[in-house]
């Protein structure tokens, strides 16, 4: 992950932390701490707010990431294979390696996490029942605060508008009534930006009439869910784009590769170099075990780079790390991009067939669309 910190696995799922989740942190426990939980629970302590808050805003991240769990859960009985959650600014995201292929998988996996905070919403309410105002007024309000926020989580996940959850449960039923998955998703993202729209205007009314923080917020958000909404019908335009394209079609056939037991500074100097590509297949006795990146060197101190050999720097290839050359191209790209690498391997019959870039791909799209492809 770039810019963000691994914390912990859960379902076989990485759960990832972004810098920018700090940011919401500090301002969700300061904003409950000064103002939300003194009105709610007043004649309590300074020290007591400042615990409420931020007990609060831990726990609203924790109810954020077991939405994006259930929707997770479900994808992943489905096929869909998500492999990392990232947490961030505006909530939570999912990292999937391809979209669903069928309206009735879309749906469930966009209902999901709906439902998980739906589900929230009624536990927290039943326990600020048993817990009682008037004997635990901090953990009533603190409790009482979290099935409210997982109710308007829930009411605000489910506006039709991509690329919000009701949004995908709207797309997924056109697509299913109708069988046109792009109009679909045309009408869901217009909606979606529309709804953003909204959400800006509204915002900068808030600020002019003096709610300077809500009104950041509402404008910030709606920012968000209209790039959001633009970006996943470009994303289906280029699914369409790609749809019968396999990686054998674009791939490099006639890959450049290093021996692993060169040295880090030959790999520098006669191959980075010369060649200028960012990663280059690493061979040992004819077949492929690794791929040296940039990064990998950078990793090894430059002054033993004469006596480190490139089979010692590299990362060793599973599986799971090279492609088919039957693979759509499609899912190839989204794959890189979730995995943030550039570059990947193509195997066949246990050899090397090929390598292809994220600069292949994007170059078929530009002559695609230069051509009205």
């Amino acid at each position: 992950m770039q810019g963000g910190i691994r914390l912990f696995r859960v379902l076989g799922i990485q759960i990832s932390i972004d810098y920018t989740w700090f940011i919401v942190f500090v301002l969700f426990a300061w904003s409950l701490g000064a103002g939300y939980f003194p009105f709610r629970a007043p004649g309590l302590s300074r020290a007591s707010y400042v615990v409420m808050g931020s007990a609060a805003s831990l726990l609203l991240f924790v109810c954020v990431l077991i939405h994006e769990l259930a929707h997770s859960y479900t994808a992943n009985r489905l096929g869909l294979d998500i492999k990392e959650i990232t947490l961030f600014i505006f909530g939570g995201v999912a990292r999937l390696s391809k979209e669903p292929e069928d309206a009735g998988t879309e749906l469930k996996v966009a209902l999901a996490g709906p439902a998980a905070s739906l589900v929230l919403a009624a536990v927290f309410y039943l326990i600020s029942g048993v817990v009682g105002r008037e004997q635990y007024p901090a953990v009533y309000a603190v409790v009482y605060y979290l099935s409210f926020i997982n109710l308007v989580l829930f009411i605000f996940n489910m506006i039709p508008g991509f690329p919000l959850d009701g949004g995908r449960v709207f797309r997924a039923l056109w697509w299913g009534w109708t069988g046109d998955q792009d109009t679909a998703t045309r009408v869901a993202s217009g909606i979606g930006k529309g709804f953003a729209a909204f959400l800006i205007v509204y915002g900068l009314l808030q600020i002019f009439m003096g709610n300077l923080t809500g009104g950041l917020w509402a404008v910030l958000i709606g920012f968000f869910v209209r790039q959001a909404a633009e970006s996943g019908y470009q994303q289906l335009l280029i699914k369409r784009a790609l749809e019968n394209v396999k990686v054998k079609d674009i791939m490099s056939r006639d890959v450049v590769t290093i021996d692993g037991n060169r040295t880090l500074v030959e790999a520098v100097e006669e191959y980075f170099f010369k060649y200028h590509f960012v990663s280059f297949p690493v061979t040992s006795n004819g077949g492929v075990i690794g791929l040296l990146t940039l990064g990998d060197i950078r990793a090894v101190e430059k002054q033993a780079w004469g006596s480190t050999q490139v089979k010692d720097a590299m990362h060793r290839l599973a599986p799971a790390d090279s492609l088919s050359p039957d693979d759509n191209a499609a899912d190839v790209l989204n794959r890189m991009s979730g995995d943030h690498v550039g570059r990947l391997t193509v195997i066949k019959d246990g050899e090397l067939a090929g390598i292809i870039s994220r600069r292949d791909i994007m170059r078929l799209l530009e002559l695609k669309a230069g051509l009205g492809g």
